[in-house]
């Protein structure tokens, strides 16, 4: 089975070792790359080849002899792969690089019209091939070669100011498919929010063992969020088939904002989750989020992708999901901001810099793809399709497309998955389904928001609301009439953004509702936010809203301000008044307890923080609260 990840680094052998486990043949192969008669004995030919790969100018002239691509990867090898020629990485950082060919090694044309074995070249002699440690270069060899090789640069990422378009190919049938770019940095914060609203409702329910949203729970959760997900589709037919729902629920349990409650079957708020019940969440929460949800063990990212078998295998090792998701943070940190990364470039990087995350332990497989279990290889050379493509590239879309993108620390350009112009190779036994839900992923964008959280950059700055070219889409009436002009120009998030904030007067006509928007303000929206989407689609500064609308939200800006939360406290009551005098008046509970009444009821107000040591002093005096 192929290799998947290999163990402790290997220790490569010398000049001599390697030398000594050539036959003749071996020998007179390396020997015709230089110049001169090869000897015929064995000893001789020893001889001659440990001269010419110690002797400082033979050595310089073989390395005048080199392309500039050979010379790089020679460079790759010596100095930053300790001598082994690793494939997979040679291949992502010098794609235009031959592999150094092997003295036992023949081309197609011996087998199918007779023949001899290529000769070699000056660059096929420096390398020695082991069948346990694969291609490598002597390490002494190495060493003399070092002083020959600057050192290569590090891999770079490859960035463009535009999603990349897609191309025409054979089944699309003449017609493009659709190229969507996702608004996610924009919504989290407000979707963050209606999420803690719907479990706070005691709405959101889960499966006991698995902690992931019911069927019902999703399009309820659906229905309140900016950005609802990013396929448009009627509903769900499963629970599997959301993405952003679903990865909501899991980030706020693994950010700790939320737990099951003790039957397991609901959500209930953690203390820290109330904390955040009608404050507004920044980048700050965000961040938090992120961190935790990088640890979390809830869900393995892979465990979402159905089609690739053998997860649950008796066999199987699969690594740690944290780890997999540091090396991904880690390659996220090289992204230029503003600029968009293909998901192919991502992955070459990743390959190029040694960084790709190893999905299973050891040194072979467990997991395939389709119903035989097919098993995906990059050395076998049996199947077009590669493992750090589809089994490890699919976990990584996953991971992106259902989570750094859900939390708006990228923007996505993605299509259909049945439309992806990705190029998997030959995939058996799919039966005309998709590899994955996440297969439609093309490209991404580092936000501002993904910037701060990632910790390249000290501060968020929110992206400006860009306004609209040409004439606007939205007209703003003095009877707080919302009109939208252009219904074509308005994206469907865009829509929604509007069925939050106001009511439905007729068709594409919309009324701005004191109740809806105190109800966003409690889900996470802002006025600043709402009025600035307002001016940018409207091309009417704020200033320039008529008057009664301006001093509706003026009104709405005082209501929200007028009262504030100081926190939650604990009501103690009892029969008799003298008591609760007599305590609110201890030394020891006086600056924690205050003296209050309700329903025109004598009661102890005790705040949240102050809970556990007055507790702890009432025990002492003989009393122990009793729930009513």
């Amino acid at each position: 089975m192929p290799r998947v990840s290999q163990p402790a680094a290997p220790v490569y052998p010398n000049l001599d070792g390697a030398l000594f486990a050539l036959n003749v043949d071996d020998m007179k192969w390396y020997m015709s790359a230089l110049p001169g008669s090869a000897p015929a004995r064995r000893p001789e030919l020893l001889a001659a080849l440990k001269h010419s790969l110690t002797d400082p100018a033979t050595l310089q002239a073989l390395w005048a002899r080199l392309t500039p691509v050979q010379q790089q990867v020679v460079a790759e090898v010596v100095h930053h792969l300790g001598g082994q020629y690793n494939a997979g990485l040679i291949e992502a950082k010098y794609p235009d690089a031959p592999a150094p060919k092997n003295a036992r090694g023949y081309s197609a044309s011996f087998y199918v019209i007779g023949g001899k074995k290529e000769p070699a070249t000056p660059f096929d002699i420096l390398f020695f091939h082991n069948y346990d440690l694969g291609r490598y270069i002597p390490t002494d060899l190495a060493k003399r070669l070092r002083e020959l090789a600057p050192a290569p640069p590090p891999a770079q990422l490859k960035s463009h100011t535009k999603p990349p378009a897609i191309r025409m190919q054979k089944k699309y049938a003449g017609e493009l498919p659709e190229l969507m770019v996702s608004e996610a940095e924009r919504a989290v914060f407000h979707d963050l929010s209606a999420t803690l609203y719907l479990i706070q409702q005691g709405k959101a329910t889960v499966g006991p063992a698995t902690r992931l949203p019911t069927l019902p729970t999703l399009r309820l959760l659906r229905q309140s969020l900016l950005l609802g997900d990013y396929y448009d589709d009627d509903g769900y037919d499963r629970a599997e088939d959301a993405i952003r729902p679903l990865a909501l629920i899991v980030l706020v349990q693994a950010a700790k904002w939320a737990q099951p409650t003790a039957a397991g079957s609901k959500l209930e708020l953690t203390k820290a989750g109330q904390a955040l019940l009608g404050v507004p969440l920044g980048a700050q929460h965000v961040r938090d989020a992120y961190s935790r949800w990088l640890k979390s063990d809830l869900l393995d990212e892979l465990s979402r992708i159905r089609n690739i078998k053998g997860q649950q295998a008796k066999g199987t090792r699969l690594t740690k999901p944290a780890e997999r998701r540091a090396q991904l943070a880690a390659a996220l940190r090289a992204f230029p901001l503003d600029r968009w990364v293909t998901m192919d470039e991502l992955l070459r990087y990743m390959r190029a810099t040694g960084s790709l995350p190893a999905i299973e332990r050891g040194g072979s497989t467990s997991l395939g793809v389709g119903a035989y279990n097919t098993y995906y290889g990059d050395d076998l050379g049996f199947s077009a399709a590669k493992y750090w493509d589809v089994i490890t590239g699919s976990y990584l879309r996953a991971t992106l497309l259902e989570y750094v993108a859900t939390l708006g620390l990228i923007e996505i350009a993605y299509t259909w998955p049945e439309d992806t112009p990705h190029d998997f190779g030959s995939l058996y036994y799919l039966n005309g389904e998709t590899l994955s839900r996440y297969d439609g992923l093309l490209a991404m964008r580092l936000t501002n928001l993904g910037a701060y959280v990632l910790g390249l950059a000290s501060d968020y700055s929110p992206p400006a609301l860009v306004s609209e070219s040409g004439a606007p889409v939205l007209k703003v009436l003095p009877n707080l009439d919302l009109v939208i002009t252009d219904a074509g120009r308005l994206a469907p998030n865009e829509r929604t953004f509007l069925e939050r904030i106001a009511a439905p007067q007729s068709q594409d006509v919309y009324r701005l509702s004191r109740e809806q928007l105190l109800e966003a303000a409690n889900s996470g929206l802002d006025l600043p936010q709402i009025k600035q989407f307002l001016a940018a689609k409207s091309g009417q500064a704020e200033s320039e809203f008529p008057q009664i609308v301006r001093v509706f939200f003026e009104d709405l800006e005082k209501r929200l301000g007028a009262l504030r939360e100081l926190g939650t406290m604990l009501v103690l009551e009892g029969d008799d008044p003298y008591v609760l005098t007599e305590l609110s008046n201890n030394p020891a509970l006086r600056a924690q307890i205050q003296l209050g009444t309700i329903g025109g009821r004598m009661v102890l107000l005790i705040p949240e923080q102050h809970e556990a040591s007055v507790r702890k002093q009432l025990k002492k005096l003989g009393y122990i609260p009793r729930k009513a």
